[in-house]
């Protein structure tokens, strides 16, 4: 008997290209999958080399996902160094050629020690403004975190290269960015500040391969001021695929 796979074979094929002719709906789910070689939050690594899935719901201007990071190597209990998960939304208003956003991030370190002074979870605020600045796109965010109550004012500028046959694009970003914690250890005995500033630049690529799934790949810089112990400059890489769902 014939083997009917390359039938089957064939048969997928054809249902994924009318799935991907198919109108598009008033929102989108989307999957990520992604392998950082470190995981850098606000100039900080918290992770050396991570595996960050996350999946996102949008409808319009407005969107909710929960993200994880979970270390791969030099894993630890200590606070952010094993597992951390967010739940995330983001709601973005037109005004004028600007787009005003308002979001929130709460953040659940499952493997953080609260005897030792590490909060296992946190949540926040943000406040945001972007818009075009002649070829560029800028923008500058401040967020507050009601536990470490930390506030950080966070600027970028954006220049986007689209890909021949809108196969893709290239983006290239900078930023600066200011963050003052002033509780630590969350609320936990022995509180203390940290004020510091971290700037850096990335070129992230994505490639479509077809309508609903694309390769994405970058290279990130970061430097980072005035925290004692931090290693300072950081240069590491990511590599992950996105689909719609």
């Amino acid at each position: 008997m014939k083997s009917k796979l390359p039938a089957l074979l064939a048969l997928a094929f054809s249902a994924a290209l009318v799935r991907a002719e198919e109108p598009k709906s008033s929102y989108a789910i989307t999957a990520d999958f992604a392998y950082v070689s470190e995981y850098i939050f606000r100039g900080i690594e918290q992770q050396d080399g991570a595996l960050q899935p996350a999946v996102t719901f949008t409808k319009d201007t407005f969107s909710l996902g929960v993200w994880s990071s979970q270390a791969l190597s030099n894993r630890s209990a200590n606070w952010a160094q094993g597992n951390e998960v967010d739940l995330w939304f983001s709601y973005g208003i037109p005004f004028d050629r600007a787009t005003i956003s308002v979001g929130g991030t709460g953040y659940l370190y499952t493997t953080a020690r609260p005897s030792f002074g590490e909060p296992d979870d946190t949540w926040e605020l943000s406040l945001g403004a972007s818009g075009p600045l002649g070829p560029l796109t800028g923008s500058a965010t401040y967020f507050h975190d009601f536990v470490l109550k930390a506030d950080t004012f966070e600027f970028k500028l954006a220049y986007s290269l689209p890909l021949p046959d809108d196969r893709g694009v290239v983006d290239f970003t900078g930023l600066y960015a200011l963050n003052d914690i002033g509780d630590v250890n969350g609320s936990h005995a022995g509180e203390h500040t940290i004020d510091y500033r971290y700037f850096g630049a990335s070129v992230a690529f994505t490639y479509k391969l077809n309508a609903r799934t694309a390769l994405k790949a970058s290279v990130n810089y970061v430097d980072v001021d005035d925290v004692p112990g931090a290693p300072g400059a950081n240069l590491w890489f990511s590599l992950g695929l996105t689909a719609g769902l």
